[in-house]
Parts: C-alpha cells; sequence; structure tokens
C-alpha cells in the first residue's frame, strides 16, 4: 500500500510537469507562427507541431499508467488520494494537455 502511494505521487508530480510542459508549448507556438510568417518558412510551426504530437501520445500514455495504477489499487482494496488531500489529478492528463495546446 505505501509503495503504491508513493508511486502515485511520483506519477501525479510528472503529469503537472506534463500540464507545465504543455503551456510552455502553447505560449511558444504563438512565437513560432509569428517567426514563420516573418521568414516566410514552416520550419517553426513544422517542429511544434511535431513536439505537440509527441506531449500529447506522453500525456496519453501518462494517462493509461494512472489507469493502470488505479486497477492496481483496486485489486489490492485500496483507493488512491483524493484531489483534495493532493492524490488523484482533477483532469485526466490527456485531457489537460489536449485543452491546454487547443486541440479540444
Amino acid at each position: 500500500m505505501t509503495d503504491l502511494r508513493k508511486e502515485q505521487l511520483v506519477l501525479l508530480r510528472f503529469e503537472k510537469q506534463i500540464a507545465g510542459l504543455a503551456a510552455t508549448l502553447a505560449a511558444g507556438a504563438v512565437a513560432a507562427k509569428g517567426l514563420d510568417g516573418k521568414l516566410h518558412a514552416s520550419e517553426g510551426a513544422e517542429a511544434f507541431a511535431n513536439i505537440q504530437t509527441a506531449l500529447v501520445n506522453l500525456a496519453e500514455v501518462t494517462t493509461k499508467a494512472h489507469d493502470a495504477m488505479n486497477a492496481k489499487a483496486m485489486e489490492a482494496g485500496a483507493d488512491l488520494f483524493q484531489a483534495a488531500g493532493g492524490g488523484l489529478p482533477k483532469f485526466e492528463p490527456l485531457g489537460a494537455v489536449r485543452s491546454i495546446l487547443g486541440l479540444g
């Protein structure tokens, strides 16, 4: 049980980092698009799209890891932390990252 909670805390910290990275990436997208417009190029926008895709994939894998951890906890008869106590994320990582990046 204790090991499961430690794993959950590590995963929750990682999920926060992913959301922070998504916010930083979203802010950088404006600069990349603006620079491409000035240079009449598309390398910045293309690089942004590749990074965005990679980040969405990472969030999807993280969501699956969280779901697997929850299943493991249920098998052990344990409840994961609740959001008010610093536990379960308020939003699943994939949905949060897609929202931050403006992908719906």
